[in-house]
């Protein structure tokens, strides 16, 4: 039987996507229920998933059927105004304040010019961060005025600290393929994937505390409960952060690789949802300055008139309470939300803080990790920010091969080539993704 170790909705269809290939396999989980969400009926995001009409019938097998849904419309929300995306030219200007525009034009008109005379100037310049992403591109007014408080809250690092894969990632266009939803909802794609592993001679077993991995002969064996040992066969699936893993691992690491896990920091990905009597004048509001950690808010889609605010945490920061963020949502002309009907579900270690060094650390770890017979999986485990469609593509992608490839898998979602015409990114679009 194959083992997946899991914390929560991406350990339990990563599970599955295993579990699809006709494998049986116990999930050990360490939450309390198969899930570990305390809201299954909310969508993870916006709840709209990005799927290729070439995995549709994959992710149907793990999730139940899917059915297609709008695109998300988007805007950004500035000193109260929500400017629709993309936004035009006079849009733009609307976005920033009188004092701030002539900053932003003039550095935005210097770096196209000097990006149009690349070709015959051979100007070259290496980007490590974030930061020099974007002012290669708008310019430095752009990226204070605009990106950089935004960056800040949507990644939680400064962008002078973000890895330049970041901005690859998102402000590049992306053809991610049918916009799509789980049929009835969040919680029934949770309920096929239980069923597809049961259906397949599975098991899943919750509250279950890992204490460690033992390994044999450089391979890992056993995973270790308490007293007991649990038996591996073939490759393990971990839906965990790789400094979890690591600690499991002890004295089979060495102490260069436990110094690359310690520093893949994550943080906890956090909504707050209200019941609403009036919907949101767009699907995603993204907004670009705010007094506390919110950096998005969304409408979910197929949950009725539900807005839900996104917050990235540290590991037993509190956050805003559900008093403040109706202030926020009244100070933005948001109304109509109920305030008694806050639910809060906090995803644990769901973010990666993307530092500059954070894929070399991530394929050296990978190396190791294959070399154990260690499969990482979900947006814990992968360390991507990737959304629950993304996710299972990647476990139905490594279900089927043996080796699975993950290094090859991962390159294309945390560390996305460059491409040609990049240079042309504009503030008006904002962000792709």
């Amino acid at each position: 039987m194959r083992v997946v170790i899991g914390q929560g909705a991406d350990g339990l269809r990563a599970a599955a996507a295993l579990a699809s290939t006709g494998q049986a396999v116990l999930l050990l989980q360490q939450a309390s229920s198969a899930h570990g969400l305390e809201s299954p009926d909310l969508p993870e995001g916006t709840g709209q998933m990005r799927i290729s009409a070439g995995a549709r019938a994959q992710v149907e097998t793990v999730l139940g059927p899917v059915v297609d849904a709008p695109s998300v419309s988007r805007a950004v929300v500035s000193s109260g105004d929500v400017v629709p995306l993309p936004m035009s030219h006079v849009d733009a200007i609307k976005l920033l304040q009188a004092e701030q525009r002539f900053d932003v034009g003039r550095s935005f008109l210097e770096r196209r010019l000097r990006n149009s005379l690349i070709p015959f100037t051979g100007e070259g310049t290496e980007e490590r961060t974030y930061r020099q992403w974007v002012e290669r591109r708008m310019g430095g007014g752009a990226y204070r005025h605009v990106y950089a408080d935004y960056a800040r809250r949507r990644w939680s690092l400064a962008g002078d600290a973000l890895s330049v894969a970041v901005a690859r990632a998102h402000h590049n266009p992306h053809d991610e393929g049918d916009v799509t939803v789980v049929g009835g909802g969040p919680a029934a794609g949770l309920l096929a994937a239980v069923a597809v592993i049961e259906a397949n001679g599975g098991e899943i077993r919750c509250d279950v505390a890992v204490s460690s991995l033992k390994v044999v002969d450089g391979r890992v064996s056993a995973v270790v409960v308490g007293r007991k040992k649990i038996p591996v066969d073939g490759e393990i699936w971990v839906a965990c952060p790789h400094g979890v893993v690591a600690g499991w691992l002890g004295e089979a690491l060495s102490s260069s690789a436990h110094v690359d896990a310690k520093a893949l920091k994550v943080w906890d990905r956090v909504q707050v949802a209200f019941e609403s009597g009036t919907a949101l004048a767009a699907d995603e509001l993204h907004i670009l300055s705010s007094p506390n950690a919110v950096w998005r808010v969304t409408q979910a889609y197929g949950a009725g008139l539900t807005v839900v605010f996104h917050l990235n945490l540290a590991p037993g920061d509190p956050g805003p309470t559900p008093s403040a963020l109706l202030a926020q949502a009244d100070a933005m002309g948001v109304t109509g939300l109920k305030p008694n009907t806050a639910r809060v579900e906090r995803l644990k270690g769901w973010v990666p803080l993307r530092a500059p060094m954070l894929q070399p650390r991530l394929r050296r770890l990978g190396i190791v990790f294959d070399q154990l017979g260690i499969v990482s999986v979900g947006p814990r485990g992968t360390f991507s920010s990737i959304d629950a469609g993304e996710g299972l593509v990647l476990a139905l992608r490594f279900a089927g091969q043996e080796p699975p490839q993950q290094r090859e898998g991962l390159r294309e979602l945390v560390d996305p080539p460059v491409k040609d015409d990049d240079l042309n990114a504009s503030f008006r679009d904002f962000l792709w993704r």
